[in-house]
């Protein structure tokens, strides 16, 4: 983003930023349309050309605000619990995925479009939100406990971000499907325990009871 926008009027930026949330919550990168974005936005083209120097840098703008707030919110989440992280792998994923589905619920925007970003075609855009996701994951995970594992961190990590993409998108569905928020919230921690028993039983160099 150019100087000029973050020297905006805080009320005038945060319209331009709400606009960018709905199009692209709303829509994958490709199908994001700027012409609907300045109409929600209440600018012109060409003003909105005065802030960005393309759609892929708004996008990455875009992506990089939902990731922040999503991380500020689970460190601030955890910080209220008192508690430090549990340095057990599956352990931590259980704590941050009961504090992440609070955010999703308030933000679904935000939400949809880290979802997206698993839509991305393999390039330059889908590398650059990836570093993005890499990069404040691994302020809560890179920390864990690995010497009781049976595989490799980093592999059983990767397994982890793939099994997210699957809960958001599961997520989003059923909030498009108008599902209750209570029963779309119940269903994502049944199916989080689900899959964090699997690896409790399967991932360890012994078996926990």
């Amino acid at each position: 983003m150019k100087n000029v926008f973050f020297q905006l009027p805080a009320e005038k930026r945060e319209k331009i930023v709400r606009a960018c949330l709905a199009e692209f919550g709303a829509h994958d990168f490709e199908k994001a349309a700027l012409d609907r974005i300045v109409e929600l936005a209440g600018i012109s083209k060409g003003g909105l050309y005065e802030y960005i120097s393309s759609k892929e840098e708004l996008y990455l703008f875009i992506v990089e605000l939902s990731y922040t707030r999503l991380y500020e919110y689970l460190h601030a989440s955890l910080e209220r619990e008192g508690k430090p992280l549990p340095k057990d792998l599956t352990e931590r994923f259980a704590v941050v995925s009961r504090a992440a589905i609070d955010f999703y619920v308030e933000h679904r925007e935000m939400i949809g479009i880290i979802a997206r970003t698993a839509h991305l075609d393999e390039g330059n855009l889908a590398a650059r939100t990836r570093a993005i996701f890499d990069e404040h994951f691994a302020s809560i995970f890179d920390s864990a406990e690995e010497s009781t594992l049976a595989f490799p961190k980093a592999r059983l990590v990767e397994l982890m971000k793939w099994i997210l993409i699957k809960t958001r998108s599961d997520f989003l569905h059923e909030i498009s499907m108008g599902t209750a928020i209570p029963t779309v919230v119940s269903r994502y921690i049944e199916e989080w325990d689900f899959i964090l028993a699997i690896m409790r039983k399967g991932i360890y160099l012994e078996r926990r009871s």
